[in-house]
């Protein structure tokens, strides 16, 4: 088994060893609109910034359920993943034509 993740783009033959998760190669990425690729680089500049003042924000799962500091992690997680996935949607849909 190699340690290669390939770009989440299907039929797309980029790789890399550096990243862990999912990935949209450069080609692929460019297919991506303006806006969305800018207000995905926003969300993920202010998760940094919150996760540098509240390191507990990595680890949402060890605040007591139903406490504000939990909802407001879960929510700055789940935005972060929905801009991930409008990103990867349009850069798939970018490659098939449509």
């Amino acid at each position: 088994m190699t340690d290669r993740i390939s770009c989440c783009v299907p039929y797309c033959r980029c790789t890399t060893k550096r990243h862990r998760g999912e990935w949209i190669c450069g080609k692929h990425w460019r297919l991506v609109p303006r806006k969305l690729r800018s207000d995905y680089a926003a969300a993920k500049r202010r998760a940094r910034r919150i996760v540098a003042r509240k390191p507990a924000y990595r680890e949402w799962w060890t605040y007591p359920g139903g406490s504000s500091d939990r909802l407001a992690a879960v929510a700055l997680w789940r935005r972060l993943d929905r801009l991930w996935d409008r990103c990867k949607t349009a850069a798939i849909e970018g490659a098939a034509g449509l």
